[in-house]
């Protein structure tokens, strides 16, 4: 899988041809209440308006002459399958409402073929088209397309932040290959029979009700009093990044954007294998990895951020699409003598306390924490990390020329995602398109990967303390 940004995602040009969701019966208003990411997502562009989508998309290739008629009923089961994908939001300046259709009105409307001849000028019309169609105050937020060539073509599926997460990407990807082949080698095949091969992909509705009964938990509880502490430790609100990136406060500016693979197949096993040794993992590693870097170039001793989790830990939700995940915060404690060892010692420690932390939704967290929480920036510090070798086989996703596409908006913050494919260890870097955030992130990531070539060329001897 290739994460990457709309700006520097590498297509072959062809005849572009798109398909909207155009139901044959009218949208009903929902009781379902968006989940607590929906609502902050969509709190977030009620402020900023139309036009800002936060929306992913995945992509993947087809060899040979493109079956026409397959891709389109391809899309209309995986419709069906899906919840998320019958509803969207009537958002008003004081409420947010549910809108959804019946699964059995899903019908799609086919653009006329548009031929791109340059990456250039098709990367530009998706763009506009993706930030168009899945915008999180429109509904459907989504849109499939698929560009033919001769000998193969890609195919394509966009959607809102507020339908899909990284996993989510992964499923689609995973269920559209499955379904187009099975189409195309049986015609006759039916939705039932569809389903009988496929993983059953439960139900995000389901979800986000659950999510909306969770109990409320005041500082009692031992995990909303660390939130409560983290958050202080920020001066009251979320993680930004330590260093200067040239933008005010809860002033988003331009985003700007970084994709490099910063250690190849065998530096990344390498590194594995020194965090494994000295008993941490590779995620503890690499946010040791950025802790140090940072330091070097003048951030804390002790680094806050934010990691996403998944919240997929029931079964009946582990092939849904939708937005299942939650945050866990974490103090990365930089060794002041400079010694990685040591970081990765504190830093797995800290790993462990925010894993102790699961089982809140993040609406319990910010009731809990009460005024202890104020929302200062559009954006957070964050970093993300997914081994794909572990959520998809990893023949299959270069087989397909997996991507996950993100779009390019604004930001106040800097967030990085880290991914680990047999290829190596990839990072995307979102910032702030100032000339100050891009000297110091290129700073930053010129550090970062001097830290990586330092671990991967020294043995780690000794070991981290066993937690539990």
């Amino acid at each position: 899988m290739h994460v990457t940004s709309i700006d520097r995602y590498d297509i072959e040009p062809g005849t572009l041809t798109e398909w909207t969701l155009r139901p044959t019966a009218a949208s009903l208003k929902s009781n379902i209440p968006p989940s607590y990411n929906q609502r902050f997502h969509l709190d977030t562009a009620r402020a900023h308006g139309f036009g800002r989508s936060v929306w992913m998309a995945g992509s993947l290739d087809l060899p040979g002459t493109l079956d026409h008629s397959a891709v389109r009923r391809t899309f209309e089961i995986f419709i069906r399958r899906h919840d998320a994908l019958w509803t969207g939001f009537d958002v008003h300046p004081t409420r947010i409402e549910r809108l959804m259709v019946p699964p059995d009105a899903v019908a799609l409307k086919e653009s006329d073929p548009v031929r791109f001849d340059d990456p250039v000028s098709l990367r530009a019309h998706l763009r506009t088209r993706f930030t168009a169609e899945c915008d999180p105050l429109t509904f459907p937020a989504y849109l499939f397309a698929i560009v033919q060539r001769p000998t193969s073509s890609t195919v394509i599926a966009a959607f809102d932040h507020t339908i899909v997460d990284g996993l989510s990407l992964v499923i689609a990807l995973r269920e559209l290959r499955q379904i187009y082949d099975l189409i195309t080698s049986a015609p006759a095949t039916d939705d039932t029979q569809i389903g009988r091969v496929l993983d059953d992909p439960g139900s995000f509705m389901s979800y986000c009700e659950t999510e909306a009964m969770d109990t409320a938990v005041d500082d009692s509880d031992p995990r909303i009093r660390a939130w409560s502490r983290f958050y202080e430790r920020c001066g009251g609100t979320a993680p930004t990044f330590p260093l200067d990136l040239g933008v005010e406060e809860g002033r988003p500016a331009r985003q700007a954007s970084d994709v490099r693979l910063v250690l190849d197949g065998p530096g990344t096993a390498r590194l594995e294998e020194n965090c494994l040794r000295a008993r941490g993992t590779m995620f503890t590693g690499v946010l040791s990895a950025i802790g140090t870097a940072l330091q070097r170039e003048g951030g804390p001793l002790h680094l806050p951020l934010q990691f996403p989790l998944h919240t997929r830990h029931n079964r009946r939700w582990k092939d849904s699409i939708g937005w299942l995940t939650a945050t866990a915060p974490i103090v990365v404690p930089v060794s002041a003598h400079g010694s990685f060892e040591s970081t990765l010692t504190g830093t797995h420690a800290s790993f462990r306390t925010a894993l102790s932390l699961k089982g809140l939704s993040m609406e319990q967290v910010r009731r809990g924490v009460g005024d202890g929480y104020r929302r200062t920036r559009t954006d957070l510090f964050m970093v993300s990390y997914i081994d794909y070798r572990k959520v998809a086989c990893p023949e299959q996703l270069r087989a397909m020329n997996a991507h996950h596409i993100s779009n390019v908006t604004v930001c106040d913050d800097a967030q990085f995602w880290v991914s680990r494919t047999g290829e190596g260890l990839s990072l995307r870097s979102r910032y702030p398109d100032t000339a100050t955030a891009h000297s110091t992130i290129s700073r930053f990531l010129d550090q970062l990967e001097s830290v990586f070539t330092e671990v991967v060329r020294n043995d780690i001897t000794t070991p981290v303390p066993a937690y539990s």
